[in-house]
């Protein structure tokens, strides 16, 4: 392993050729998980939308200016700290690198640049472990991060067209592989799953897996469907972990009101299940342990 692979041997990316999949959700969580735990974490939004970093992070973002700048030019990344994670912003600025990679001529390598730009960062910072949010429509911006990653998550949901997408990723994944990157499969997660539909859920990931091989088997952990908690997370930039400590916190308050006599509102967005959100945030916690260890365990055996 090379010295720009050493330093790169803890990044992932989470990829799908379809939208909607959950892919921003699963970094956002897992990073917050993981630094909760003393993990040194950062993240990139790799996305010309920016949701990663302008909503599910709430930070003020440079439009992805800084990521576009390494990708064309290979020049240092500058992240924003924001609850103990880093967070290398994304948005529209990401296209001017597309087109600079793109004109007839050019001679600039998107995929060596975020590597070695990607690299210097991660020795100076010290990460235990760095994430990259992909978007799913520009495959130019998803080779730079297929190159620059060792890991590959591949998100998908219990339907055609997300499972159509695992398909296009995989020969993405492979078309990588050939051109000489380093980057191998981690596992797929399925996401908004029905927590008692076993079957269905079993027969999903047996899908996934005929479709990216054993090299990819799915997570143990999936993401169940919780729309009103991701609603919650992504109105108040907070990670589901945050949504399930306050929804605790205003049935405390609302008990408390009502004890005292009023019955004043208070947050009304916030469920008034005291246990709102457990749940989903226990699916974040089981697979950022997931991830972890299968990191660990194939680090290991390398």
């Amino acid at each position: 392993m090379d010295d720009l692979s050493e330093a790169l041997r803890r990044v992932v990316v989470v990829a799908n050729r379809k939208g909607g999949v959950l892919k921003s959700s699963i970094v956002r969580n897992v990073a917050d998980v993981a630094a909760h735990a003393g993990y040194r974490v950062a993240v990139i939004d790799g996305d010309p939308q920016g949701n990663l970093s302008e909503i599910d992070f709430g930070v003020d973002t440079d439009g992805g200016r800084g990521l576009a700048m390494a990708l064309q030019y290979g020049t240092d990344l500058a992240p924003v700290s924001t609850g103990g994670v880093d967070v290398i912003c994304g948005g529209p600025e990401l296209q001017g690198a597309i087109g600079a990679a793109m004109m007839p001529g050019s001679e600039v390598s998107m995929e060596q640049n975020l590597r070695a730009a990607l690299a210097r960062l991660t020795r100076q910072r010290a990460y235990d472990l760095v994430l990259i949010d992909s978007g799913p429509g520009d495959t130019r911006l998803l080779d730079a991060y297929l190159w620059a990653a060792r890991w590959l998550i591949v998100p998908t949901l219990d339907d055609e067209a997300a499972l159509a997408g695992v398909d296009k990723m995989g020969q993405r994944f492979v078309a990588a592989k050939r051109a000489g990157a380093d980057v191998e499969f981690l596992g797929a997660v399925v996401g908004k799953v029905n927590p008692r539909a076993t079957a269905r859920n079993a027969e999903v990931r047996r899908e996934v897996e005929e479709m990216l091989g054993e090299e990819a088997t799915p997570f143990d952990a999936t993401i169940r469907y919780d729309a009103a908690g991701r609603v919650d997370a992504r109105r108040h930039a907070m990670s589901a972990r945050d949504v399930a400590e306050e929804a605790v916190r205003q049935a405390k308050a609302r008990l408390d009101r009502v004890k005292g006599g009023t019955r004043a509102p208070g947050d009304v967005w916030w469920s008034n299940a005291k246990n709102a959100g457990q749940g989903l945030a226990q699916d974040y916690e089981n697979l950022t342990r997931e991830v972890l260890t299968r990191i660990g365990a194939k680090e290991t055996a390398a």
